[in-house]
């Protein structure tokens, strides 16, 4: 492993003031023989957290810290964009203000395992989910595996799959070269599509191998305020899944042989939308989405089920009950 070898880690905060000062101290305690960068995109908080950011420049000169600061809210897409454009090491890992590492060899680990097979592109971290409304923290925040495309290729471009990341991207660490080559920022935010895991993901696992290490690395905080938490009641929903289907269309443009058909994306957003309906008891609406459902995919199972329950009131109300039991359940099951 050469001296030389530079890793840039990149964190993204907003509004973080409880949690950014043990996200920082984790990065700088990291040991192992590479030359650490820092760099953080603060995105105009109204706390406290830039000022913590700045006293992080001041008070460890003898560390590389970069620190964006910017005059209006960027948003997290923006705010990524330019972190990572300003990251100049060898290699990234991302990390957000909210999560940290809980192993002070975390980066080396990664490292060494990425020399050691150079056909690994991205280092995925497992670790713990800390769930903070019940104070609990569990591990396996990722699946543990070897050197492997198929695994993660097949994830995003398998004709069942249509939103949502393999890996949870935090301590994820990426051949900075790779990044540089296939993925495409400036793309990514013209189309305001919603999260940049999601696309860089699935666009690297068409030319690279991910792997991830037993070891427990990081931390993942787990709470409703997190940006990456959009439930059903969230004014947001519709706008987020939206945003989730257009990232499919980008990645159908980008790789049409393992694209998925419009009707295929249409159902599911369909499907989306009703549900949405049906836990926030709009009944008039989800009436207005049947009759205006698009002609091809009138005969499909979604579209089916939902004029069965949207009949009258009271099967709709019934199928409210049962969606809100089953989605209570699952969240009991994790927490």
């Amino acid at each position: 492993m050469s001296e030389r070898t530079k890793i840039s880690v990149a964190v993204i905060t907003y509004n973080q003031e409880n949690t950014i000062r043990q996200t920082l101290d984790s990065i700088l305690m990291q040991q192992g023989n590479f030359d650490l960068e820092l760099v953080i995109g603060e995105d105009c908080s109204t706390d406290s957290t830039r000022a913590i950011c700045e006293e992080y420049t001041v008070h460890h000169i003898p560390y590389t810290i970069v620190l964006l600061p910017s005059q209006k809210n960027l948003g997290i897409m923006a705010n990524f964009a330019r972190v990572m454009k300003a990251c100049t090491g060898d290699f990234i890992s991302i990390i957000a203000g909210d999560d940290y590492y809980c192993d002070d060899h975390a980066l080396e680990k990664q490292l060494t395992y990425m020399f050691s097979h150079p056909e690994v592109g991205v280092m995925a971290a497992t670790g713990y989910l800390y769930y903070i409304r019940s104070n609990k923290k569990l591990s396996g925040l990722n699946p543990v595996f070897d050197s492997n495309q198929e695994k993660v290729k097949e994830y995003y471009f398998a004709p069942t799959h249509f939103e949502g990341v393999c890996l949870t991207p935090t301590g994820m660490m990426f051949r900075a070269e790779l990044l540089h080559k296939y993925i495409d920022l400036t793309e990514i935010l013209r189309r305001k599509l919603p999260v940049e895991d999601y696309p860089i993901q699935a666009i690297l696992s068409q030319h690279t191998h991910f792997a991830c290490l037993p070891d427990l690395l990081v931390v993942y905080r787990v709470y409703k305020e997190s940006a990456s938490y959009v439930s059903y009641n969230n004014p947001r929903f519709m706008e987020y899944y939206q945003g989730l289907m257009d990232t499919r269309r980008y990645l159908n443009e980008l790789f049409p042989n393992d694209a998925i058909s419009e009707e295929v994306l249409e159902e599911r957003m369909f499907y989306k939308e009703f549900s949405y309906y049906v836990y926030n008891k709009k009944y008039p609406e989800a009436k207005q989405l049947i009759a205006s459902v698009p002609t091809s995919i009138i005969g499909t199972n979604s579209v089916r089920m939902a004029k069965k329950y949207a009949q009258n009131r009271v099967l709709f109300m019934i199928y409210h009950i049962y969606k809100k039991i089953i989605i209570h359940i699952s969240i009991l099951k994790v927490v």
